[in-house]
């Protein structure tokens, strides 16, 4: 049936936009802090796992197929519902090595629970503080603020109704004076400046249809900061080395949302929210990633002294004669250096592309790239047949055969489903 111009979806796609959706699908938050679930309050100790499922309930399992398969946390939900979960490797910028996103929904669609993958970036108070190139660097953004970055992505011509302060907010804050008071004994026995742990947490009223269904849905929107200090070099080349500290600030966001048909939103609330209550950390795999994340911080810092102590040694004796040819010495290091951040980089590229592909199909969205000038979008799965005209327009539609040359202004070409 051929459809009318008033039928098409139109959205433009600017650079912030294209950022957020690359944002949102391939970052991963830690804070030096313990574990939280999807409650933002600490995961159940060894010994003390949630209760089990009743006969109206069924429990599913989330696995880590990077640790054996091994299950690594669990999820109560509705017996008669569906389940789609996931432990996504992150970029490993300083961070543990994954996040946990899922999705629950009912078979006629209009309730469901979802967490979104964890994103994190860096606020340095200084640039010369040092930042892999995985590392995502923005400004700092209350929870409100960065609701309001993504939310046109993950839910497109949503109206806003209320904010009010989430309900993950009390244990959020608990956790935050938790870890500034034991951070910042351990600090002062090293004779480094404290560090400091904030948060954020507001939920978000919202409406949208969902296809002809009218939705609302809470939008629980988490931030977690850590305000740490770093060294830097403050000498110039050439002389004695000089450090002092300067804040490298951390936020760590994520975004839980509860939706059901509107008007049915309050009601429906105590049944979604124990299913977001109910995700809980396998114990034996939060053991083993912690032994995994221990080594790993042990192996980096015996390698660190290691290659230190063997450098001074080596360069001690011939030191006047290098220090006046102390620029090229710099310059072959920091070549070194870089090297082994671009080898590093690569590998890490891979998994990160791995990770947004899956992020998209769990979102039901699809990678796409204009063939005629390169520019690529992530676009909801609802359409399958996607033009751009190169300005910043697209056409979406799912009609199959569909060419809008000639039938809407302008010259257009067909968007192609690729992967990251």
């Amino acid at each position: 049936m051929q459809m009318s111009l008033k039928n098409h979806s139109f959205l433009r796609f600017s650079a912030i936009s294209a950022a957020t959706v690359l944002l949102a699908a391939t970052l991963v938050p830690e804070l030096a802090c313990s574990r939280l679930n999807a409650a933002g309050s600490p995961a159940p100790a060894a010994g003390n796992p949630p209760a089990t499922a009743s006969a109206g309930t069924k429990k599913v399992e989330i696995r880590d197929p990077n640790m054996n398969n091994m299950v690594a946390y669990t999820l109560v939900i509705p017996a008669n519902w569906n389940f789609q979960g996931a432990v996504l490797l992150d970029p490993n910028c300083g961070a543990t090595p994954n996040t946990v996103a899922y999705r629950v929904w009912s078979d006629d669609l209009k309730y469901g629970v979802q967490r979104m993958p964890e994103v994190n970036w860096f606020t340095p108070s200084d640039d010369r503080i040092f930042l892999g190139k995985q590392c995502k660097k923005m400004d700092a953004l209350t929870a409100v603020q960065y609701a309001g970055m993504v939310m046109p992505i993950l839910r497109p011509n949503s109206q806003l109704i209320s904010t009010t302060t989430a309900p993950q907010a009390d244990n959020l804050a608990a956790n935050a004076k938790q870890m500034e008071q034991m951070l910042g004994a351990t600090a002062a026995r090293y004779g480094q400046p404290p560090p400091k742990f904030g948060w954020d947490a507001k939920e978000l009223r919202i409406q949208y249809n969902l296809g002809s269904q009218p939705e609302e849905e809470f939008l629980q929107v988490m931030e977690q900061t850590s305000d740490t200090p770093s060294s830097i070099m403050v000498n110039k080349p050439g002389q004695i080395l000089k450090t002092a500290w300067a804040a490298n600030k951390r936020t760590t966001a994520w975004i839980v949302s509860e939706r059901a048909p509107k008007g049915q939103l309050d009601a429906a609330r105590a049944k979604l929210e124990a299913i977001r209550i109910s995700l809980a950390i396998n114990p034996e795999w939060d053991k083993a990633m912690g032994d995994l994340i221990r080594q790993r911080g042990a192996a980096m810092i015996a390698q660190s002294w290691k290659t230190f102590n063997a450098n001074y040694k080596a360069n001690q004796d011939a030191y006047n004669v290098r220090f006046n040819n102390g620029e090229k010495f710099i310059a072959n290091m920091q070549a070194q250096g870089d090297k082994r951040n671009a080898d590093f980089a690569a590998y890490e590229d891979g998994r990160t592309r791995a990770t947004a592909d899956k992020v998209d199909q769990i979102l039901d969205r699809q990678y796409y790239v204009d063939p005629s000038n390169g520019q690529t979008s992530t676009i909801s799965t609802t359409y399958t047949n996607n033009w751009s005209n190169g300005a910043g327009d697209a056409v979406l539609t799912n009609i199959q055969g569909y060419d809008p040359n000639g039938l809407v202004q302008g010259n257009w070409t067909q968007l192609q489903p690729i992967k990251h």
